[in-house]
């Protein structure tokens, strides 16, 4: 029986609000191989990653409510057999893992199979947050995972001018890693909000929760909402329109900083995810955000 070519796997990671989504689009925007797969891992309920992704959807396989690096035995392994059965078979596979994830139990996922070929495992940094994160107790343990699994680091959000942050560079050392710094990387930040990042504290859980809208919502009092829950909320994103715009825009939060871009595909509605440490303080932002839908 002729074998079939093992079928190449990227595996692309960093964590929450690294540049993921945006460094996938950009890698699309420079020609993937035909016929080219996308998995796309969010830890929510709706998959805004998937829905940002500037590509056809037929070829974008969605894995929500979840992260794989926790469900080996069940999500993740469906998808690649799944894909695996495709006729014909993709000719490239691109796997965007949760920003939560640990990606050396999904490269080892990979690896275990004679028909998938993991080429390389690339972690987007965000170099703003590097000292913050080190030290963060919620979030140090994952943010170094991600960082010593990788083959290949891109530092992004940190102007040319300016040299690493002093845990980063010491990382970056003891790796061996291929190292770039993202091209554009200032200018892909796009920070609209300057406020200072929060702080988390803590040792609690990951927790994310989702809201739809059903009309616009009130922009400004939502911005304050995700300020003011920032001891406990790491990450945030969505597709909303504001109160006074003609159509949805995209909201992200990541590091405390807040920024608001156009949609390229409109939902049928407005759509949030927030990730964030489980408790009550969480539950209670839940509980705010769920009010702005019933307030007109």
């Amino acid at each position: 029986m002729k074998m079939t070519k093992a079928i190449p796997v990227t595996l692309l990671t960093g964590f929450l609000g690294a540049g993921k989504t945006s460094y996938l689009n950009r890698l699309l925007s420079q020609g993937l191989p035909p016929d080219s797969l996308i998995l796309v891992n969010d830890f929510g309920s709706i998959n805004i990653d998937a829905e940002l992704i500037e590509y056809s959807d037929e070829h974008i396989m969605r894995l929500s409510n979840g992260c794989i690096c926790c469900t080996l035995g069940g999500s993740l392994a469906e998808r690649l057999a799944e894909l695996l059965r495709m006729s014909p078979l993709p000719a490239a596979i691109y796997i965007e893992a949760s920003g939560i994830a640990n990606p050396t139990r999904i490269a080892d996922m990979v690896r275990v199979s004679p028909r998938l070929n993991l080429t390389e495992v690339v972690c987007l940094v965000d170099a703003g947050q590097a000292e913050r994160y080190s030290q963060d107790p919620l979030v140090s343990e994952v943010w170094h995972q991600q960082i010593r699994a990788a083959s290949r680091l891109i530092i992004n959000r940190l102007p040319p001018s300016l040299s690493l942050p002093t845990v980063l560079n010491q990382l970056v050392n003891h790796s061996r890693a291929r190292v770039e710094r993202l091209p554009g990387a200032a200018e892909m930040a796009a920070i609209a909000d300057s406020r200072p990042a929060p702080r988390t504290t803590g040792n609690g859980r990951w927790h994310s929760f989702s809201q739809t809208f059903d009309h616009a919502i009130d922009g400004q009092r939502l911005a304050d909402l995700l300020h003011d829950y920032g001891d406990v909320l790491l990450r945030a994103k969505g597709m909303l329109q504001r109160r006074g715009g003609d159509k949805a825009e995209v909201l992200q939060l990541s590091g405390g900083r807040l920024n608001w871009s156009p949609v390229v595909k409109s939902p049928a509605k407005g759509q949030l995810v927030c990730i964030g440490a489980n408790g009550e303080r969480l539950n209670q932002l839940a509980r705010e955000i769920a009010a702005l839908n019933t307030q007109y």
